[in-house]
């Protein structure tokens, strides 16, 4: 038996038992006959793009080291095969006695249009274009040329494995190569059975009827701008104290530390996300460039990102009016995609000088967090300064945008756990009850749900999850403190100390944060 990856992170087992690494397995591997005949055993995951590299990291931990081949269509639709680490040793799981036996693992992960994708069709039992492997086995999109493959380190340092990630084609009609979240050349209709969100149902549907619904751990939100906007304010800040932020050190401009971090104000934030067309002049900063419009990169309506963003940092109602809203009253709304998109627009568009026609839209919504990123980093390109939105665990590496602080305070787990960030929200795990579906019913799948539930609300775990730390502190994912135990107000461990559980146990993100103890 190998020394498994969350063994040696919780340091349950002692010694040097790790075997050699196994070979990536490919999608040929792929014998099923379909979703539970065959010696894979299929776990199909939907809805939040912040909770993907949650599934990522357990996938990781769940597999032999080098055995893992992440196949993905667009950043939105991934499937991850592997060997099982296989045993009842710690870290280990256990798979189904059936026959043939189950000896191989899939995790199909859909995170088209975000959250919602894992509540309504959840609950609704409706199928969703996942990637399907057997059609990945002999597709040409898949391979050669027509795909891009890498060796991907998750986790730096960290004992989690590499993983073999490869980018899938499609062909258009055209003979060009192009992507689609939903392409039928790969992807298959399926039901899923665990649906993540980063707030509760609520939010997306008033229909719950076939929905249980849980908590399952914080999860930091952090307000990207794009560089240029990041350099405007550190140089700003530089000469003017602000209240709440300070001084900043002289030969911060262009750093990416704690201390360097410059800081908007929740009026900023706020006058950003409900003014269409509003100026960076017009919210007291001084950018420096020749286009002074804030162009906003939002999600569409059906993010939790896009929910947290509305509810707990613009303070707007929610964008589909029918559904839950924290805000009482009547408030200005969250602007609007320049599109009207409800599925998303091409991150490309960003891309456009302002003297293109038509140019670039001031208001973007991306349907995955990777949109976002991308359109921030095409808005920079061009010369223009962005604001958008995403979690704390996203490092944005060489990229053009970078966080900022708000109030003086990081999106990082030492200021959420002393109370002074709150821009977070306590996320959800949602799964279907009542149904003979093939994924609820099929042998060993409620002992896995069980299992991945355990390990994603795991502090240990959770730090695989968030990878390496922001050049700034640690951020991401946050365990939950309910009851029980010592609360940590330090951020040394990623708990946090704070809920916004009514009750202990009813998730509801309208809550203001409190200590459950």
């Amino acid at each position: 038996m190998k020394l498994s990856k969350i063994s040696q992170a919780v340091g349950v087992i002692c010694g040097a038992l790790a075997s050699a690494s196994a070979f990536a397995l490919p999608a040929s591997s792929y014998t099923n006959t379909d979703e539970v005949t065959g010696d894979t055993f299929n776990i199909r995951i939907s809805g939040a793009t912040a909770q993907d590299n949650g599934v990522l990291g357990s996938a990781l931990s769940y597999c032999t080291a080098g055995s893992l081949h992440r196949y993905q269509l667009t950043t939105n639709n991934v499937v991850f095969f592997c060997t099982p680490d296989v045993g009842a040793g710690a870290g280990q799981i256990n798979l189904p006695v059936t026959v043939p036996a189950k000896t191989k693992l899939a995790i199909y992960k859909y995170s088209v249009g975000g959250s919602g994708a894992g509540v309504d069709p959840v609950n609704l039992a409706s199928t969703l274009a996942f990637l399907d492997l057997a059609k990945l086995a002999t597709a040409p999109a898949c391979t050669g040329t027509n795909a891009a493959t890498s060796t991907v380190d998750f986790d730096g340092t960290g004992p989690l494995a590499t993983y073999v990630n490869v980018v899938c084609n499609t062909v258009a009609t055209s003979g060009a190569l192009a992507t689609s979240a939903t392409s039928t050349l790969l992807t298959s209709g399926r039901v899923s059975y665990i649906g993540l969100s980063d707030v509760e149902p609520g939010f997306f549907t008033n229909t719950t009827t076939n929905l249980a619904s849980e908590p399952l751990s914080a999860l930091i939100f952090g307000v990207p701008v794009t560089t240029n906007i990041r350099n405007a304010l550190q140089t700003q800040q530089l000469a003017t104290a602000v209240p709440k932020i300070g001084n900043l050190a002289a030969g911060c401009v262009g750093l990416d530390t704690l201390d360097c971090m410059p800081s908007l104000t929740r009026g900023q934030l706020t006058s950003a996300f409900t003014a269409a067309g509003q100026t960076w002049a017009g919210i007291g900063v001084t950018s420096g460039l020749a286009n002074d419009t804030i162009y906003v990169a939002r999600r569409v309506d059906s993010s939790g990102t896009q929910k947290t963003f509305e509810a707990l940092v613009a303070r707007t109602g929610n964008g589909q009016p029918a559904f839950k809203s924290c805000p009482g009253g009547t408030v200005d709304p969250f602007v609007t995609p320049d599109s009207g998109t409800t599925t998303g627009d091409a991150a490309a568009v960003c891309n456009l000088a302002d003297s293109a026609d038509p140019t670039a839209p001031a208001v973007f919504a991306g349907s995955g967090g990777g949109d976002v990123s991308t359109c921030m980093n095409n808005h920079q390109t061009q010369l223009r300064g962005a604001i958008g939105m995403q979690t704390g665990e996203v490092k944005p590496g060489a990229s053009g945008w970078r966080f900022v602080k708000v109030d003086g305070n990081a999106p990082i787990h030492a200021d959420v756990a002393a109370g002074k960030y709150q821009f977070y929200t306590d996320a959800s795990i949602n799964t279907r009850t009542g149904a003979t579906l093939p994924t609820a019913t099929a042998l060993g799948y409620a002992a896995f749900l069980t299992r991945f539930k355990s390990d994603i609300k795991n502090p240990t775990i959770i730090n695989l999850i968030n990878g390496s730390d922001q050049t700034f502190g640690k951020s991401g994912l946050m365990a939950s403190f309910t009851t029980g135990g010592t609360p940590d107000f330090t951020g040394a461990t990623p708990v946090n100390p704070w809920n916004r559980l009514v009750g202990g146990s009813a998730i509801d993100n309208c809550q203001a944060p409190k200590a459950p103890f």
